[in-house]
């Protein structure tokens, strides 16, 4: 007589009714649908993130336009309400400019001389140089003078090349707005870079140098072009 514990193989039955052979079954069509979808799962978080840069980009933009339209220039005040060159772009100097940018017009900063009477802060709600948007270690918001104009552009110079001939297309008078991230991976670059600059640089070598977005391979460093003037 066969023992009530042993079962014929494929008969073992589980707690809930289930074969052996029918629980392998299930686990079979799990395994499916998550190799299915796992790629899938991936893609939409990569989407979100780039939209999340994307969204920055524009956020940071509206703010330098209402920040010059006030100041009248795109650097930084410095504390006798003068626009001056500031080297880190590091939100935390309160001498930046998005330290600038998101400070309120009441701060004891604001000292109502020069270029602080016409100061009507925040621009922007919050910019942290260790908390950038979608992807990334840190961020700077630098705004500076740019290369030469009509040199030719590099990765890490601070040339902007508009219109796809490889060239700088900013003026050497002005002064040029950028946003530059750190640790960001080379895909995560194709991405913003097929929405900010879409149709420009034919190959990876003519795509980070060109265009609005540029990237550093050393350093895997993202550089955006926000404005100039």
């Amino acid at each position: 007589m066969m023992n009530d514990k042993m079962h014929p193989i494929g008969k073992w039955q589980t707690d809930f009714g289930f074969t052996l052979i029918e629980m392998i079954g299930v686990l079979a069509v799990i395994a499916i649908f998550v190799a299915l979808l796992l790629p899938k799962v991936f893609e939409i978080m990569a989407e979100s993130k780039t939209n999340a840069v994307v969204a920055a980009v524009a956020l940071y933009k509206t703010a330098i336009v209402k920040y010059y339209a006030d100041i009248g220039s795109v650097l930084p005040l410095d504390a006798n309400g003068e626009p001056a060159v500031e080297t880190t772009g590091d939100s935390a100097n309160p001498l930046s400019l998005p330290a600038r940018l998101v400070l309120d017009a009441s701060d004891p900063l604001n000292t109502g001389v020069n270029g602080w009477a016409n100061f009507n802060g925040p621009y922007l709600t919050k910019f942290s140089t260790n908390a950038p948007p979608g992807f990334g270690s840190s961020m700077r918001m630098r705004a500076t003078n740019p290369a030469a104009y009509g040199t030719v552009v590099a990765a890490g110079d601070r040339g902007w090349d508009f219109d796809d001939d490889g060239n700088n297309d900013i003026p050497t008078n002005a002064n040029v707005v950028f946003w530059r991230v750190h640790d960001v991976e080379r895909a995560d670059f194709e991405r913003v870079d097929a929405v900010l600059d879409q149709g420009i640089g034919a190959t990876f070598g003519e795509r980070r140098v060109r265009g609005k977005v540029k990237y550093v391979t050393a350093d895997k460093r993202l550089k955006i072009y926000l404005t100039h003037k």
